[in-house]
């Protein structure tokens, strides 16, 4: 249905990732930026969680071998034929069609969609690329993709509105970590540069981890080593040269490094965003707060679906005494 033409950089296919396979040490992979991506799925009619392409940094060109609407998620310039279209947009495309996805201005992960998502082969119940394990690989230039069946009237023309989109620009951010479990490998002074200090990611950062620079935080006399424990996308590891590793999609499941916190899973796709040589502020927050993001996240996300499918004009939230948020179609 399509076929790549130029895979100018790192390009893959990924769903919202693998579920309860983590015991087996399988990561859970899936979508860096789960925000992002399922907007995306939302702007073309499909479920949050369907299969689609995540581009790092520059989009690849593609040839529509069949019609297909399709909508790209990031600050990108788009062009179908030579012409721009615009991102946050889904768009018709019909049979020898071109698709030139060009490089982000800003944020680090880019998504395109398809009406009826990518038809693939789910592989642990997911279809989400972890190449280490062979779970799936990187596309490349002259790889054809199947898309799946979708009724296609209706689905082109719908538009997140500009004050919706992720603004992934901020050269520094601060993100929300509830502290521990092994918080007795590190001294009070420690974890309070940890909390104070902004730290700068590095270019060695992936899908696994983002690895930071900046002020070393201090391990207690039991140091940094732990006996191996589990591993979760958001663990903050601080090996002995007291530099923080932010575990993200693709993290192993299991280490023995000591960890001083985990990033919230709301501002996760934040972090992700963010480009070497940018800054991040950790601020610690309680398993409350914690989940009373999460439930903001997804509300709304949910706000912006039924917008989309036309369901509501406008949608008006309010969590406890928190400020309202208003949607207008």
């Amino acid at each position: 249905m399509i076929e790549l033409i130029s895979v100018p950089s790192l390009l893959t296919i990924q769903d919202s990732g693998r579920k309860g396979y983590r015991k087996l040490g399988v990561p859970t992979s899936g979508y860096m930026d789960d925000y992002s991506a399922r907007i995306a799925n939302y702007l073309v009619g499909n479920s949050g969680d369907a299969p689609l392409l995540e581009f790092l940094l520059m989009g690849p060109t593609i040839r529509f071998n069949a019609s297909a609407v399709f909508a790209i998620a990031g600050d990108v310039e788009v062009r179908l034929n030579g012409v721009p279209v615009e991102p946050w947009t889904s768009h018709w495309a019909k049979r020898g069609d071109i698709l030139e996805v060009g490089a982000l201005r800003s944020g680090l992960y880019g998504y395109i969609a398809f009406a009826g998502g990518i038809k693939c082969k789910p592989l642990l119940g997911s279809c989400s690329t972890y190449a280490k394990a062979g779970l799936g690989r990187p596309l490349k230039a002259g790889d054809v993709l199947n898309l799946g069946y979708a009724i296609l009237t209706g689905r082109e023309g719908k538009r997140l509105p500009e004050e919706l989109r992720p603004d992934y620009s901020a050269q520094e951010i601060t993100v929300g970590v509830i502290l521990g479990p092994d918080l007795e490998h590190f001294t009070e002074e420690g974890v309070s540069t940890f909390l104070s200090e902004a730290y700068t990611v590095t270019p060695e950062s992936d899908r696994m981890g983002y690895r930071l620079d900046g002020k070393t935080i201090e391990h207690s006399e039991k140091g940094a080593g732990i006996v191996t424990s589990p591993l979760v996308p958001g663990s903050v590891q601080v090996p002995p040269n007291g530099k923080p590793i932010v575990m993200m999609r693709d993290a192993q499941t299991t280490g023995g490094y000591s960890k001083i916190g985990v990033v919230i899973s709301a501002h996760r796709h934040r972090l992700a965003q963010l480009r070497p040589g940018f800054r991040v502020r950790f601020r610690e927050v309680s398993v409350e707060e914690a989940r009373k993001e999460l439930l903001r996240k997804e509300k709304t996300l949910e706000a912006i679906r039924l917008l989309l499918e036309g369901k509501m004009r406008a949608y008006r939230m309010k969590i406890g005494e928190e400020e309202e948020i208003v949607f207008v179609g």
